[in-house]
């Protein structure tokens, strides 16, 4: 849903709903969420917020990605 909406508005989207690390932040990030809410992950552990934080940070140094918003809607659909 994500994808659909940033393919149909030009406006901020957060994405949200079961981010729980840094692979789910920018499994968003890349379907055009320009940021990312963290809610009930929170409560798995307190640590979430950091972690996914840093699951970003270890995604952009593996792929030498010098700014986050790169990623921001980089997935292409045919």
């Amino acid at each position: 849903m994500v994808y659909q909406v940033a393919q149909a508005v030009n406006i901020p989207i957060l994405g949200m709903g079961g981010i729980i690390n840094g692979e789910d932040a920018i499994e968003f990030m890349l379907a055009g969420a320009t940021a990312v809410s963290i809610g009930a992950g929170n409560f798995i552990s307190p640590y979430t917020s950091v972690n996914t934080v840093q699951g970003i940070e270890n995604y952009m140094e593996k792929h030498k990605i010098e700014d986050v918003n790169t990623i921001i809607g980089a997935v292409t659909m045919n």
